[in-house]
């Protein structure tokens, strides 16, 4: 086992007598981080350039990969995976490399510190020069470094974690897993728990955070109910023991103990139990099923019978079930790792692991751009990988980051594991929704979840089928909904006018989108008394343009005065624009209370004499008009619209049909914001909102990516409303966050000068929660997950 090492770790391609001289080094903590030029140093052909969008690629004979591992620190053990990709890299570079080139592993330890990890993996991509991260070991410091790899779309492959966070290609599509998830595994335990002890009584012990949540989330929706969870503890990994706990659930009666600890409690729970004469049917997880690192430890005599599950062959295991792998893997151990006992399964990991990776290198061909790894590491099919357990396979594709999905019970006998019925997968297809399964399986739980779901359920309205409106609360759902944690319901309303009302007077209603005018027309109007009071505002989202569409006779607003005008719905945000812009200008048409798409043919007929429609661009029923008779016209930006509008305009891009491309069209826009019930702090439905408002606020990068609403792009959460209230949680998060960005954004006017000298480009804010979500994801160190 490796003992501490004081510095960084560089593997690059060593001959025979330096491996042995290293592996002898790292017996007695003695490696240290530089290596001489001769043994590392093969350089890219050029640098690579942050941020940009070309893509990078391998360069000569040379294929740069990194790697973090915690070589140093109570995780050390686990170091051990990252010698195992050492060794095995060594041996095919040895066998001629991939394709003809040679691969450069360079491993630094991060002693399982995100902040390190952070530090280590930008000096491996801006000075190593690293063409990938490849099998980073835990749940922690990986997800400390996922924003800054996808931003700058460098491949983080076959992280070494069970987080079933890696398997999202949607919003990180360079970061990659590869066993299965923790949820996956708990799927599996809760299948045999469901055929073998129908009748059993379930005591859970779990580590206080993420990881224990997963596994333990897992087993509750593979159970679904059927089998009662009588009792559940927690630790934290500071405590000294877990004997308080253990002595907890066995108080329960259970018979069942699931037993979700890294290996230094697994010891400690194994032996505990043993102790107090508590002998359940137990199941430990994949993470503490090391023989040499946990059974061992825990006694063998006390670990006797427990049960787990796994997907690979540890050690001589696979000679005793004839598996034809067996000899590659005893030769490669005998000749590149002789200093790691065949027992220690992290070292079959960190071979199984690599040779992945070597098969998707090899599938690239001469075409190494991170591009092109990316797409070959999707995409592979039924791979078969030596010493995995026979009938699983590695399968992925651009919508699967799961390699690996399948499991096999085994228990724990003679000293060594048993493996015993069928190949099983953890992946349900009818588990993926709670409502599902509540409502067509399980009795009680359905009232559970139904608490569950109305507790942190918020209501936002929108605005009509197609609109912009509902278009942005569809994206809104799309990104923030975490299920129970949070759920959004965006619901098709009727504009901006109703929109108000339902805010101030619809059950159930907790936000909406609205215009800035609307507000300030239903005040003038005296509509509604004290709307200020009532209503609050979050942030400014977008701009909505003015569109007037007309046959090309007429070229100005003025010449609209006394024509027939189609201005959509009454309680619309248009019907309201339109009146505040005619009434300023003093324009006196007729106005035709119908939708826009009804009237487009009134228009081509004549029986009409214009359509607005005051939306965000591009709208999708007017990009699709090409009537050579009809045009956009302009709108000037009269001084008696300053109060309430902003400049804008129509391109050619928006409307190719319409407009030209030499001579755009100018007109105005009004501002969209998201606006709540200004309910008062500490009541139910403030803390609902409250959870949007942070998700939102969080999550906006996400939104603000391909493929939802470009209008996302203009949000300017800093923007002031003047004269209105934001909502308090609004106005915290952004004394909270904001203070060292002073960000007006895009949508600011170009007169008004930037406070303090701050910028008004949006992409600042962009990048501010880019960099806040990477120091969020930066949880004190805990063992390896």
């Amino acid at each position: 086992m490796m003992q501490g090492i004081d510095a960084a770790i560089r593997t690059c391609v060593p001959t025979a007598t330096s491996r042995a001289r290293r592996w002898r080094d790292h017996q007695t903590g003695r490696i240290r981080a530089a290596a001489n030029a001769a043994s590392v140093a093969l350089a890219l052909a050029g640098p690579l350039v942050l941020a940009q969008q070309h893509a990078a690629a391998a360069a000569g004979n040379d294929i740069r990969i990194g790697n973090t591992m915690p070589y140093s620190g109570p995780a050390l053990a686990y170091g051990v995976i990252g010698k195992a990709i050492a060794a095995y890299f060594n041996k095919i570079n040895s066998e001629g490399g991939i394709n003809g080139r040679r691969i450069a592993f360079i491993s630094y330890d991060d002693g399982y510190v995100p902040q390190k990890t952070i530090e280590m993996t930008r000096k491996l991509v801006e000075e190593d020069k690293v063409l990938l991260m490849f099998a980073g070991l835990g749940t922690a410091p990986n997800l400390a470094v996922r924003p800054y790899l996808n931003a700058n779309k460098v491949p983080q492959l076959f992280v070494a974690s069970g987080s079933s966070q890696w398997d999202q290609p949607h919003d990180f599509p360079w970061t990659m897993g590869f066993q299965p998830s923790y949820q996956a595994e708990a799927h599996v335990y809760a299948q045999y728990l469901l055929e073998t002890h129908s009748r059993g009584k379930i005591a859970i012990l779990s580590q206080d955070d993420d990881f224990g949540k997963d596994y333990v989330k897992g087993l509750k929706d593979g159970l679904g109910g059927k089998i009662p969870i009588v009792a559940e503890a927690t630790y934290k990994v500071t405590d000294a023991n877990v004997n308080q706990q253990i002595a907890t659930l066995k108080a329960s009666g259970a018979d069942i103990f699931f037993d979700v600890t890294t290996p230094k409690f697994a010891v400690m729970a194994i032996r505990r139990a043993a102790e107090i004469g508590w002998r359940p049917d137990h199941i430990i997880s994949t993470v503490s099923e090391s023989v040499s690192a946990v059974m061992q430890p825990a006694g063998l005599q006390n670990a006797e019978g427990i049960m787990s599950a796994g997907y690979y062959y540890e050690g001589e295991e696979a000679a005793t079930a004839g598996d034809p792998s067996y000899r590659e893997w005893s030769a490669f151990m005998d000749r590149y790792l002789p200093d790691v006992p065949r027992s220690n399964g992290l070292a079959t990991f960190g071979y199984l692991a690599a040779n992945a990776m070597v098969a998707v290198l090899r599938n690239c061909g001469d075409d190494l751009s991170r591009d092109n790894i990316m797409r070959h590491a999707a995409s592979l099919k039924g791979l078969k990988l030596p010493m995995l357990t026979p009938g699983i396979s590695v399968n992925t594709s651009a919508h699967d980051y799961a390699p690996l999905e399948q499991m096999q019970m085994m228990q724990f006998t003679d000293g060594k594991w048993q493996r015993f019925g069928p190949v099983r997968s953890g992946i349900d297809p009818g588990s993926v929704s709670d409502s599902f399964k509540t409502i067509f399986r399980y009795g009680t739980a359905k009232r559970d979840l139904a608490n569950q779901l109305n507790t942190n359920t918020v209501t936002l309205m929108t605005g009509s089928f197609g609109s912009t409106y509902a278009n942005m609360g569809a994206d809104l759902a799309s990104v923030l909904d975490k299920g129970t944690e949070l759920r959004v319901l965006p619901v098709l309303g009727r504009g901006s006018v109703q929109s108000v009302a339902d805010i101030l007077l619809l059950r159930g209603v907790d936000a909406g989108i609205i215009r800035k005018d609307t507000l300030a027309f239903v005040e003038r109007k005296d509509f509604a008394n004290n709307v200020r009071e009532q209503l609050a505002y979050v942030a400014k989202l977008f701009n909505e343009e003015m569109h007037v569409l007309a046959p090309k006779s007429i070229t100005s607003l003025s010449e609209l005065d006394g024509k027939t005008i189609a201005v959509d719905l009454p309680d619309g945000g248009t019907f309201v624009t339109s009146i505040n812009v005619f009434e300023r200008l003093g324009i006196r048409p007729h106005l035709l209370y119908i939708e826009p798409r009804l009237a487009l043919d009134m228009l081509r007929k004549g029986d009409i004499d214009a359509i607005i429609a005051v939306e965000g661009k591009p709208l999708q029923w007017l990009s699709q008009v090409k009537d050579p008779n009809l045009h956009l016209v302009p709108v000037d930006y009269d001084k008696a619209l300053h109060d309430d509008y902003l400049p804008a305009t129509l391109s050619a891009e928006d409307y190719p049909n319409l407009v030209s491309g030499s001579a755009p069209v100018n007109t105005i826009a009004a501002e969209a914001l998201l606006a709540s019930y200004n309910w008062q702090a500490g009541s139910d439905r403030h803390r609902r909102l409250s959870l949007l408002v942070e998700a939102l606020f969080n999550n906006l990068p996400a939104l603000q990516r391909p493929p939802f609403h470009p209008k996302w792009l203009e949000v300017a959460p800093m923007a002031p409303i003047a004269g209105w209230t934001r909502f308090k949680t609004a106005q915290d998060w952004l004394d909270r966050n904001m203070r060292a960005a002073q960000v007006l954004g895009a949508n600011a006017q170009a007169t008004d000068p930037p406070p303090n000298g701050a910028p008004t480009d949006p992409k600042l804010f962009r990048e501010f929660l880019e960099w806040r979500a990477n120091r969020q994801k930066r949880p004190v160190a805990r063992p390896p997950q």
